[in-house]
């Protein structure tokens, strides 16, 4: 049962022998009569005719008024009015003054009485907030502003140097685009009038972005001054019971300005772009449609490869696309590959493995793809198993090749399993026979893909913050990437012009062939696994049990 106590009673009873508490709407007209009660909504003590009249006036007559033996003595003491005086929003006419620690919830006497009458521990609210300030909870209330700020303040940095970045995109375009427009005929003028428009059409929605961000970032921190205002007030006036209420309540504000918060991560996202010389131009009399080629890329959907068969949330840890539009995803968590039809986004089938870790996998060749698998029991043991994928999206199993070493990603290259290791690369055919066996200088979680033409492979070093490119044959160096924006590389993938895709702690990086800086593509991305889809031209980018969509220009 809850502990006894007097539930009419919203503050400090007074005793009738107090004194020196007046009237003070009397006061105010210069007379000093003894207060009979106190009015609830209005802060204030009255005498015997105020307090009679006070609720006859319409505009008061939903106060709360409290007679002279409950009214609050508080004040007569320290000067300052430290009680509950805000009405129950079921009860109008009583006060919250009561809160249930067992269920978390504040109330009136009448809540109390009715909906906490077995509740073990319901305090009285002004008996609680003493030492308020020295809760943890309270604590953290405070803190919350000021966090809040700091982030807020960061997430403005960022969205203020992102408009200088869309400034400088526009500004390199232009000039690149009037660069090439030098050096071609007058034949190209309404060419040049097409690409500006997408330019300027592009900076526009940027800005509106930006701009839009910005707004909600002012919306946000209006709200949180208010409310630190109002929590300060309440501080400065030792209004405890006021503040504990407040803290209390504003849990489904400060849930708002969490959310919204949040909101600022995708609403700041601008879309990047930058002009590069058009292969056209050799065949300009002939077939020229565009003066420049715009390299962009624009996330266009998000694929959910969450299934009925989960029994955890999924984690993507590889991704390849197979029979042209359907990517094949190994999911860690339920130690599953799965199919995932691109044009809906649904998984069309699944196949869960008897193994304690499925990694990586890769295309072997038409419609055969190749997974990674790790079992710790009876012995420490890696395998690779292949897979079919029918036209229709449906999985059947293969056969076994034993790694033994644990593999840290797996190409397929003209019928050849490349397998990665921690220091070697190890060349199998699809009967698991070693055909070559390659010394690499990859400290730690490399991984690879190849070219169109399957001459070149691509590899990243996680802790050297590189990317490395090598033939395929005599497995010899041929360029390396670095670059002061490129942290932990992981997840490659080449597109079928050859262009490469790093995902990067700092973004996804865009690199040509011969490993040179195109541009930064996206940032902020959270995963490290990515692959490219020919039939489409896109980008599919894995997030813990989400893919990505990017489509690219």
């Amino acid at each position: 049962m809850a502990t006894s106590r007097d539930y009419s009673k919203s503050v400090i009873a007074a005793s009738d022998e107090i004194k020196d508490i007046f009237c003070e709407p009397c006061v105010g007209d210069g007379k000093q009569i003894e207060a009979e009660g106190f009015c609830v909504d209005c802060s204030e003590y009255l005498c015997g005719q105020c307090y009679n009249s006070h609720g006859r006036f319409k505009a008061f007559k939903h106060h709360v008024l409290q007679d002279k033996k409950n009214m609050p003595v508080d004040v007569a003491r320290t000067g300052v009015l430290d009680v509950c005086v805000e009405k129950c929003s079921k009860h109008p006419s009583k006060v919250t003054e009561y809160f249930c620690r067992s269920c978390d919830t504040l109330g009136c006497s009448a809540c109390i009485t009715t909906n906490h009458r077995v509740c073990q521990n319901v305090d009285h609210v002004p008996d609680i907030v003493v030492d308020l300030e020295k809760h943890e909870e309270f604590q953290k209330f405070a803190e919350y502003f000021d966090k809040k700020h700091t982030l807020l303040k960061e997430r403005k940095d960022k969205i203020n140097s992102r408009k200088t970045e869309v400034q400088d995109m526009k500004k390199h375009a232009k000039a690149e685009l009037k660069k090439q427009r030098d050096e071609i005929n007058k034949f190209f003028d309404h060419l040049e009038a097409e690409m500006d428009k997408k330019i300027t059409s592009i900076d526009k929605n940027n800005k509106d972005t930006l701009k839009a961000a910005s707004d909600r970032c002012n919306i946000i921190n209006d709200e949180l001054n208010k409310m630190k205002t109002a929590v300060e007030t309440n501080r400065k006036n030792g209004q405890k019971c006021e503040l504990f209420i407040k803290m209390k309540r504003s849990k489904p504000e400060i849930k708002k300005l969490d959310s919204q918060f949040e909101m600022l991560y995708e609403a700041s996202k601008v879309q990047r772009y930058k002009l590069v010389q058009s292969t056209q131009i050799e065949e300009i009399m002939k077939n020229t449609t565009e003066i420049c080629r715009m390299l962009t890329a624009k996330l266009v959907s998000e694929i959910d490869v969450s299934s009925c068969k989960d029994k955890i949330k999924p984690r993507i840890e590889g991704m390849s696309v197979v029979q042209g539009h359907y990517l094949t995803v190994t999911d860690s968590s339920n130690k599953a590959v799965k199919i995932i039809d691109t044009r809906n986004g649904r998984v069309t089938s699944e196949i869960t493995l008897d193994c304690d870790y499925v990694g990586t996998v890769t295309n072997a060749k038409s419609g055969q793809i190749v997974v990674s698998l790790t079992s710790h029991e009876p012995e420490y043991q890696s395998n690779l198993l292949t897979l079919t994928v029918s036209a229709s999206g449906v999985l059947s199993k293969g056969n076994v090749i034993t790694t033994e070493r644990p593999t840290y990603d797996v190409v397929g290259i003209a019928q050849h399993l490349y397998v990665l290791h921690r220091d070697e690369m190890i060349v199998l055919d699809m009967h698991g026979n070693v055909l070559k066996t390659i010394g690499c200088d990859c400290s730690f979680l490399p991984s690879i893909a190849a070219s169109p033409d399957k001459k070149t492979m691509y590899l990243t070093d996680y802790f050297n913050n590189s990317v490395t490119s090598m033939t395929t044959v005599e497995c010899k160096i041929t360029a390396t990437y670095k670059d002061k924006d490129l942290d932990k590389p992981f997840g490659v993938t080449v597109d079928d012009e050859g262009f490469v895709y790093v995902r990067s702690k700092g973004g996804i990086h865009q690199l040509t062939k011969d490993c040179t800086k195109v541009q930064i593509i996206s940032d902020d991305v959270l995963s490290r696994v990515i692959t490219h889809s020919d039939a489409d031209n896109r980008l599919y980018v894995g997030e813990l049990e989400k893919v990505k969509v990017y489509e690219l220009k």
